[in-house]
């Protein structure tokens, strides 16, 4: 949820400093914004109360150990670099396609320019209501219909000229997106030893985000091959059906498994 209201709120903050300040005004106005939230929560909370009484934990190794043997590790890992690749690739390049290839004016958004991200935020807490509702081995078929809807979306979103349809199918592409979001945690806590649910997530996030963060240099690569902004977007296209394709992976697995233990006695 952190980075979706970072979005929200960072889109037209940067936006706004651009038009008043320029990009290297910009660039210092948020290091100044960073220092002073940052160690103004330093200040707060650091040192750390002092803890009364010590429970017997598993060491670092030991918990590390758990948290490469959860089960299913591989699919999710997939489903989280695919996702993630999602909110990387279109961070960083959906502003650029809008005003170079649709020619709008980045400076008029303003405070409209948190409506993509706002929605994906109420689109995931719609997703977690949905997943209260479901069984555990369920879950995955968010990634599946989030996966397939995202997809025929930003192809919908590649294939668009009108300034209304483009505005529609991206507003779209975040909503479905944003519902997949709250899968990803409450799949990784229903498979990972409960000593080891935060550094299984710690794991599987951060090679995520790793991995992602290739995804806009990939999406380069392919607009200089054909020549277009938006032929970049196809490498979206295909992170949502890899997203599609791991969620129905996933979805098997975890029914056989259910169907399993259901059968004993």
């Amino acid at each position: 949820m952190a980075y979706r209201w970072g979005l929200a709120v960072g889109f037209p903050l940067v936006t706004w400093l651009m038009a008043h300040v320029g990009w290297i005004g910009s660039f210092y106005a948020l290091a100044l914004l960073n220092l002073l939230l940052g160690g103004g929560l330093i200040w707060r909370f650091l040192p750390a109360p002092q803890v009364t009484s010590q429970r017997a934990k598993p060491g670092f190794r030991q918990t590390f150990a758990l948290a490469w043997r959860t089960p299913l590790l591989g699919w999710i890992l997939l489903v989280e670099i695919a996702t993630l690749s999602y909110l990387w690739g279109s961070s960083a390049w959906l502003p650029a396609w809008l005003r170079d290839e649709h020619h709008f004016s980045l400076q008029a958004t303003g405070l409209l320019a948190a409506v993509p991200f706002l929605l994906s935020l109420g689109s995931k807490f719609l997703g977690g209501v949905l997943l209260d509702k479901m069984r555990p081995e369920q879950a995955p078929l968010l990634f599946i219909i989030g996966g397939l809807l995202t997809a025929g979306s930003v192809l919908a979103l590649m294939l668009s000229q009108q300034p209304a349809m483009l505005a529609l199918f991206m507003l779209a592409a975040n909503v479905f997106w944003g519902l997949q979001g709250a899968a990803i945690p409450a799949v990784v806590q229903h498979h990972a030893p409960r000593e080891a649910v935060g550094s299984a997530y710690g794991i599987i996030n951060g090679i995520g985000n790793i991995c992602a963060a290739f995804i806009p240099l990939l999406m380069g690569v392919v607009m200089k091959s054909v020549g277009s902004v938006s032929s970049g977007f196809s490498v979206l296209v295909a992170s949502q059906l890899i997203t599609l394709c791991a969620g129905g992976a996933l979805l098997l697995r975890m029914r056989r498994a259910a169907a399993v233990n259901a059968s004993i006695p």
